[in-house]
Order: C-alpha cells, then sequence, then structure tokens
C-alpha cells in the first residue's frame, strides 16, 4: 500500500466475518528504517502487519517499538505475536498496562452487547461467529517496556506528541505529529458517513469523559486524520468534526 503521508503507512486490516469491528486501520511511522508500529489488531493479525513492512521493504527487526493505544482486544490481541516476530518494545499508557500484561482481569462485553452482535451476522455463520468471539476474548499477555503517562515526546516524523485521551478506557492514547499536521486517534474518534465524531458511547469505560477528551484533540488544529476503525483523511480533517466535538475544551 502507498504512503498515507510521507513517512506514515496504514495497514488496513480487515476483521474475521462475525467480529463486527470494520477495517482496523494500524498505523506505521517509518523513518530512516526503523518503524514505530501503533496498535496490532485482533489475535492473527501479526501476519497482515508484517505483510505490509515487507511491501515498504522493511524486515521485522526493523520495528523498535508498538505503541498501543488502549487494552482492547482489537488493539492488542496480535501484539504476543508482533512482538515476537520483531522483538520490538510495547509502550502503553501506565492505566492500560495492567491488563495488557494481564495483572488485571480483561473487562468483557455486556451480554447485550454480544447478543446485538450476532443478531448482525446471517443466522447460518452465528454459531461459527460466537466460537471466534469466545476465542478472540483469550488474549496472550505481553510485559509492558515503558508505561507512558501522556505528553511525551518522540523523536520520530518531526515529533510525535503523545496525547493521554482517557474515557474510551482509562489509559487510551492519541498521537499528534505536528509537522505532519496528522492525528492518529485510536479509538477516540472515528471517521464516518462523511464526518469525524467521537466514538460510540456504548464502547467506553466512561463517555463523559471521553467525550471531553475528543473535545480536546479536536480543539488542537489537524489537517490529516486516522481512526482506527472507519476512514482517514490526509486533508480537510478540521472541516469533517462533527458538531459534537465543536464545544469548547480544555487543552489536552
Amino acid at each position: 500500500m502507498p504512503e498515507f503521508l510521507p513517512g506514515v503507512r496504514i495497514a488496513a486490516l480487515q476483521p474475521p466475518t462475525g467480529a463486527q469491528t470494520g477495517v482496523m486501520n494500524v498505523c506505521l511511522l517509518v523513518e530512516r528504517g526503523r518503524v514505530t508500529v501503533v496498535d496490532a489488531g485482533l489475535p492473527g493479525s501479526a501476519p497482515a502487519i508484517l505483510a505490509e513492512l515487507a511491501a515498504a521493504g522493511l524486515e521485522p527487526a526493523a520495528v523498535r517499538r508498538v505503541i498501543i493505544t488502549h487494552h482492547h482486544i482489537d488493539h492488542v490481541g496480535g501484539l504476543a505475536d508482533l512482538a515476537a516476530a520483531t522483538g520490538a518494545e510495547v509502550w502503553a499508557h501506565r492505566d492500560d498496562a495492567p491488563t495488557i500484561e494481564g495483572a488485571v482481569a480483561r473487562p468483557g462485553l455486556p451480554p447485550e452487547r454480544v447478543a446485538a452482535m450476532l443478531e448482525s451476522v446471517p443466522e447460518e455463520q452465528r454459531a461459527a461467529a460466537a466460537q471466534r468471539m469466545r476465542a478472540m476474548r483469550e488474549v496472550t499477555p505481553v510485559p509492558v517496556d515503558l508505561r507512558l503517562v501522556g505528553g511525551e515526546e518522540l523523536d520520530v516524523l518531526g515529533g510525535v506528541r503523545v496525547l493521554h485521551t482517557p474515557g474510551h478506557t482509562a489509559g487510551h492514547l492519541s498521537l499528534l505529529l505536528p509537522a505532519l499536521s496528522l492525528l492518529i486517534a485510536g479509538d477516540l474518534m472515528r471517521l464516518e458517513d462523511g464526518a469525524i465524531r467521537e466514538s460510540p458511547s456504548g464502547y467506553a469505560a466512561d463517555a463523559d469523559q471521553s467525550l471531553a477528551s475528543a473535545r480536546a484533540a479536536a480543539g488542537l488544529g489537524f489537517a490529516a486524520f486516522v481512526g482506527y476503525h472507519g476512514g482517514s483523511v490526509v486533508g480537510g480533517a478540521e472541516a469533517l468534526l462533527a458538531d459534537s466535538l465543536r464545544a469548547p475544551a480544555g487543552a489536552v
């Protein structure tokens, strides 16, 4: 896949049938042959990420770190395999690190949400989808090498600012690349139907906090946007912000 922006590639991972996550956009930040991967997809996603590296002429050992935006399974499911294949460090916020490492039990989906997700799958595929969903809850714990707090600056592609954007999970992170005017939003926001809006409140640990974080990030100013689910845009992102994100909020 061609570069999204100079030094930025997107591995658009297709979920298995019944996962109901939509395309998952894993970002690769590449500079001088060294790679930072943002998120790791569902279990079984590592080969697709490694294939994207290979398409860019990069070996697995080029990956120096994997930054996890938050502990949900569709972001960390492929982490154990990816870390093993690359030898990369794992970075995550200190509030989500215990879940990633397995010290804190992974919260499950409410039964009513599982039922709704299965209801959307064709009847003849539901049993197989339910089995995949059960299997996907079994995530291999991975040690976190660096616990982030937000505010860190990474010397990649003109600078990467780590934003603590809590609410979706307590330790949710987003990344701002000012030199590229790019926000990598994780699950903070998503681009759908021509608008960038906050993620659905039903998936947030604290919906009010998540919306406040999204509003604050929206006020930072960025032309390019990548949401983990939904779409991405290389320019004009500010004009696509939904009205719900335009309310005043404090700086991130």
